[in-house]
């Protein structure tokens, strides 16, 4: 009996010792892709946070990846392409609204591999789309400039009552952030004057300095841009004309320590860090997620913002979460 007892012990330890083997291997050996929005890497905004949700992952849950930098949108299903041909990744992510006619087509030819997007819906079966309450996000932003433009001791101020926006492009995803914007500065000063415009790129940072100088001519002291690599003008135009900018998608506040008075987060580096993870657990989940302000996907830092303002920006975000504000998504609406 002890002998069989011992041998049983010892199978017994053999099998837990392969099977944690297996387990750490196979958690070793989970890749993912990735291909980045047009813009690329050093855009200090958008596709940096999805790097930053990458090395998340493989610090945290020890994957491997490999990533593609497009230069334009017409190289979005190439690259697809060749990460899924070679059937070797868990994941394949999609950074951004305009890979979602490249991804459909490509997720259609691969049906059984997994693939995720981020700020686009995309209709199949083996696509998880990561898409955000983009006016909640706009709305605060908006509460924050209207907050701060009233305030004329603050000597970045001026007298007048005047904000502005700069969207990349004219797309529905930045019409949402811009109509929110106009709300909520409305919400919190139905006085103040809000401005917009869209620079037509990503990836303009000139056009979107001089849109902005535009913006400040006409008197605005607040002026957000919410153009991935383009909104680098904006801030570059805030420094040299001293009046505030506020950063998107990522805290841009060392760009402009003493004039980026606050970031719209949308915390990106979260999103990518989530569908990695749901993915190599077996909790994949394909079809539409929504993330807001109430599920952490949006947000803003306190940065310059004065405590006071603070304090009514928490307020607005209780509001938000408790579903008591009703906040336009189209721009028509909010004007």
């Amino acid at each position: 009996m002890n002998k069989t007892l011992a041998t049983g012990l010892i199978f017994l330890l053999v099998l837990t010792l392969t099977l944690g083997f297996s387990l750490t291997a196979a958690a070793a050996e989970s890749r993912i892709a990735i291909v980045y929005a047009t813009g690329g890497l050093g855009d200090k905004s958008f596709n940096d946070a999805a790097h930053r949700g990458i090395l998340r992952a493989e610090e945290e849950l020890g994957i491997e990846s490999d990533g593609a930098e497009p230069s334009a949108i017409a190289e979005y299903e190439t690259y697809l392409n060749r990460f899924a041909s070679t059937r070797r990744y868990d994941l394949i992510i999609s950074i951004g609204f305009d890979q979602a006619d490249a991804l459909t087509k490509v997720a259609g030819q691969y049906p059984d591999q997994k693939f995720a997007i981020v700020d686009a819906v995309v209709d199949q079966p083996n696509v998880a789309s990561y898409v955000y309450s983009e006016n909640e996000r706009g709305f605060l932003m908006g509460v924050a400039a209207a907050l701060m433009t009233t305030r004329t001791e603050d000597p970045m101020i001026n007298p007048e009552k005047k904000v502005g926006v700069i969207g990349g492009m004219k797309i529905p995803l930045i019409d949402s952030n811009i109509a929110g914007y106009i709300a909520g500065a409305h919400y919190a000063d139905p006085d103040v004057d809000v401005s917009y415009s869209y620079v037509g790129t990503w990836t303009d940072p000139a056009k979107g300095k001089e849109l902005t100088i535009s913006m400040i001519e006409n008197g605005a002291d607040v002026i957000w841009g919410a153009a991935g690599r383009s909104g680098l003008g904006v801030i570059n135009a805030a420094k040299e004309n001293d009046i505030y900018a506020i950063g998107a998608d990522s805290d841009q506040g060392y760009l402009a320590p003493e004039h980026m008075l606050t970031n719209g987060m949308k915390f990106v580096d979260n999103t990518v860090f989530l569908a990695i993870d749901q993915t190599i657990n077996g909790n994949f989940l394909p079809g539409m997620n929504v993330l807001g302000v109430a599920e952490g996907g949006l947000g803003y830092t306190e940065s310059l913002l004065p405590d006071s303002v603070v304090e009514e920006l928490e307020e607005v975000k209780e509001k938000i979460v408790a579903g008591e504000l009703e906040i336009p998504e189209k721009v028509e609406d909010a004007e």
